[in-house]
């Protein structure tokens, strides 16, 4: 009879493996290989978005505010656009509401909602 009492769980033990049966257990970590193919897709989509903005915007806009800024980004229909200074991006914000917004959107295959403007460091063409 000793040898049936050794053998019993006592109430703390028995509580706790029920707690481990009723616990939530957490996503497992994905082999990188599983990851890659959906960050394949993610990065094929914005390219396609990015890059038809970016042919949109070179044949659109104006050849000097086209050499002082870059395309920073596309996502949701929100592009971005750095320009080298303040005076450049007063100046591309112009020429957006003045009607290169139209001819962007007329242009590019994905859907434009707005452009934001942003001042920073643009690499700009050597002059001769």
């Amino acid at each position: 009879m000793a040898d049936s009492m050794a053998d019993m769980p006592s109430p703390a033990a028995h509580h706790i493996e029920q707690l481990r049966t009723w616990r939530v257990r957490g996503h497992r970590a994905k082999p990188l290989a599983d990851l890659v193919p959906g960050m394949q897709r993610s990065f094929k989509r914005a390219e396609r978005q990015v890059g038809a903005f970016a042919d949109a915007w070179h044949q659109c806009a104006p050849p000097p505010l086209r050499d002082r800024c870059r395309v920073e980004s596309m996502r949701g229909g929100n592009a971005r656009i750095t320009a080298s200074s303040a005076a450049v991006a007063f100046q591309v914000d112009r020429a957006l509401r003045s009607g290169l917004l139209r001819a962007l959107r007329s242009t590019c295959a994905t859907a434009i909602a707005k452009v934001d403007v942003r001042v920073g460091a643009v690499h700009l063409p050597p002059q001769h």
